[in-house]
C-alpha cells in the first residue's frame, strides 16, 4: 500500500490542508506487571524520574520556514534547518523532526524497523509532551502504519485499531485538517480491499476486522474536498473510486474525469493520474 508512504505537496491557495502526509501509545504490560511483581516481593519503592522541562517551541517564523521546505520538497535543507533544534523538548519541534526523518528515509529507500526507529521514538515523544497536539497524532498514525509493517502482516493488523485511534484523535483536535480526513477515509477503504485470504488471516489476530465501510470513506473524503478543494489529487481520485464502488457510476465518472484535469506536481500526483487512466479506461471506455 503506498497511500501511506509519500507525502503530498500543499496546493497553492489552500492553507487548510495539512503541510504534511501523510498507533497509540505503547503499552509494554508485560514489562510493566513484571515491574510491579519485584517491587512489591522487595519493599522496594523506586523513584519516580522527574519529566523532562518542555522548551517553548521556536518562533513562529521559523515554524512557517520550515513548514515552506517541507511543501516544497527541500529536504535535505529542512533536515539541516531542524538540526540546531534537537535539543528542545517540544512538541512541535518533535513532531517536526520525526517528519524530517520520515523524509531522510524515503529519499534513501529505508524501510525497516531499524532504520524507522528514531522516528518512531520521536513522534512518541512529541505525544509524551503534548497528547492534545493533532499533528503529532496524524504522524504517529502514519509512521506506525509503516513501522508494524516493516515488522510483517500480522504487526500492521494488529495496529488497524490504534492507526484508526490517533487518526480519529486528530480529528477530534483539528476537524479542519484535510490530510487526516483523507486519510481516515483510506483506512476504510485500505480495509475494505483486502482479499478473502487477507481478511482470513487477519481474523487470527483480530478476531473481527474493525468496522468500516465505503459509505463513511466516501463522507470523509468529500468534507476533505469541501474543506480544500482540488488539492491533493488523491483525494479527488478516491471519491470517484469510491461512488463506483457504491455504483454511482454518473458520479464515479465525473471524479474520474476530474482526476484527470489535474496537473501532476508531485511524484505522488503521478502515480494517481496513471491509475487514474487505467480506471477510466477499463471501466467508462472499454466498458461502453
Amino acid at each position: 500500500k503506498q497511500w501511506y508512504q509519500r507525502r503530498v505537496a500543499i496546493t497553492a491557495g489552500n492553507p487548510e490542508y495539512s503541510t504534511d502526509r501523510q498507533e497509540c501509545p505503547k503499552y509494554y504490560w508485560s514489562g510493566l506487571l513484571a515491574a510491579g511483581i519485584i517491587a512489591a516481593s522487595t519493599d522496594i519503592e523506586e523513584p519516580t524520574p522527574e519529566p523532562l522541562p518542555i522548551d517553548p517551541p521556536p518562533p513562529d517564523n521559523v515554524l512557517k520556514y520550515l513548514d515552506e521546505l517541507y511543501d516544497k520538497q527541500e529536504y535535505l535543507e529542512l533536515i539541516h534547518s531542524m538540526e540546531r533544534y534537537q535539543d528542545l523538548n517540544n512538541a512541535e519541534v518533535l513532531w517536526r523532526r520525526a517528519r524530517a526523518e520520515w523524509e531522510r528515509l524515503n529519499m534513501k529507500g529505508l524501510k525497516g524497523t531499524a532504520d524507522l526507529q528514531e522516528a518512531v521514538d520521536l513522534i512518541d515523544q512529541a505525544l509524551a509532551v503534548d497528547e492534545t497536539n493533532s499533528s503529532a497524532h496524524r504522524w504517529k498514525a502514519i509512521i506506525s502504519n509503516a513501522y508494524s509493517g516493516s515488522k510483517g502482516m500480522k504487526h500492521q493488523i494488529k495496529n488497524l485499531e490504534t492507526m484508526k485511534y490517533h487518526l480519529q484523535r486528530a480529528i477530534e483536535l483539528n476537524p479542519s485538517d484535510a490530510t487526516v480526513l483523507t486519510l481516515m477515509g483510506t483506512w476504510h477503504v485500505e480495509l475494505l480491499e483486502l482479499s478473502y485470504w487477507e481478511r482470513k488471516f487477519a481474523s487470527t489476530f483480530l478476531g473481527e476486522l474493525p468496522e468500516c465501510s465505503y459509505e463513511e470513506a466516501l463522507g470523509f473524503f468529500l468534507k476533505a474536498e469541501e474543506i480544500a478543494p482540488k488539492a491533493w489529487t488523491r483525494n479527488i481520485f478516491l471519491i470517484g473510486k469510491t461512488y463506483f464502488q457504491l455504483g454511482d457510476k454518473r458520479k464515479a465518472k465525473h471524479y474520474m474525469e476530474l482526476t484527470l484535469d489535474q496537473e501532476a506536481v508531485t511524484d505522488d500526483d503521478k502515480a494517481v493520474l496513471e491509475v487514474a487512466e487505467t480506471f477510466y479506461r477499463n471501466n467508462f471506455i472499454l466498458s461502453l
